[in-house]
């Protein structure tokens, strides 16, 4: 609860509530053995997890999944799980060892939607490279990828410094000993680095998701999210949860999530023709998802 270099008198309402939320919960669900209780969730709960490369409206649909009352929702929980995600990415574990150390970071919480009877939802997009392991766990669950315009999703990277400064670049993937990628990735540029960044990351979703049922994922645009009322509602739909009325969806889109500040890198339509050429080479995954 108290920020690093936050004195007591400082801590706030905001941060009370918080702690209160997080560590307190009131029991609905009729448990007859506590010893049982992990079997009893992993089969019975149906989890909602969003998966993404991150600044694909995320935080939007936080918005919107509370406005719907659809669960307890979280968009970052702590513990962040930033390095442990990208191990799971490099590293070749097997099932066994990614749920152990996802329900290391997430069992308080799913005990405590379980009992207080609400829907878990984690938009955190670390969950992407734990999908597979966390279907085997939660037969019940269901996934919501989301995909943003490449050019968007690397001019926002490039903004926040992605790979080249961002306070978060020791647990940001890179290419590993098999990819072709690792010899050149000194000599990338800023756009090739975030670029690859996109489609690993979307690509590592795509092979997780052969191996799931496909109803239950659900593959979203983010810039369908941002501009249409009823892509909300295709989402409740997927859910089973009841629709929301679209004023509030407008209402809700309409008020920007998580905006960054103006700078001067330009948007994509913008971009000379070398670097939107580099772009559209390293993400091939773009065609599939009909950008290029």
């Amino acid at each position: 609860m108290r920020k690093s270099g936050k004195r007591i008198t400082d801590i706030s309402i905001k941060d009370v509530k918080s702690y209160f939320k997080d560590e307190r919960y009131k029991i609905k669900k009729r448990v007859d053995s506590y010893s049982e209780l992990p079997e009893l969730m992993f089969s019975e709960m149906n989890p909602v997890f969003v998966v993404s490369t991150g600044r694909a409206g995320s935080e939007l649909l936080v918005k919107l999944f509370s406005e719907s009352n659809i669960g307890s929702v979280y968009h970052e929980p702590r513990p962040r799980m930033f390095y442990g995600s990208k191990l799971s990415f490099e590293l070749n574990q097997n099932l066994q060892s990614k749920q152990i150390a996802y329900l290391n970071a997430r069992y308080d919480l799913l005990k405590k939607s379980y009992l207080e009877e609400r829907r878990f939802v984690e938009t955190n997009n670390r969950n992407s490279f734990f999908i597979s392991a966390l279907n085997n766990l939660f037969p019940k669950a269901k996934f919501i990828h989301l995909v943003r315009h490449p050019g968007d999703f690397v001019r926002s990277g490039i903004r926040r410094k992605y790979y080249s400064g961002n306070e978060n670049d020791d647990s940001r993937i890179k290419p590993n000993t098999i990819e072709k990628s690792l010899n050149d990735w000194d000599r990338f540029s800023d756009v090739q680095k975030v670029g690859w960044l996109w489609n690993a990351t979307n690509n590592y979703i795509e092979e997780e998701k052969k191996d799931i049922n496909l109803n239950k994922v659900l593959l979203i645009k983010s810039e369908d999210l941002f501009l249409k009322t009823d892509t909300y509602n295709k989402i409740c739909n997927f859910l089973n949860h009841p629709l929301l009325n679209d004023k509030k969806i407008d209402r809700i889109i309409k008020k920007p999530i998580n905006k960054q500040k103006q700078s001067s890198y330009p948007k994509w339509k913008d971009w000379s023709e070398g670097d939107k050429s580099s772009l559209i080479k390293i993400t091939p995954l773009g065609k599939k998802y009909g950008y290029w």
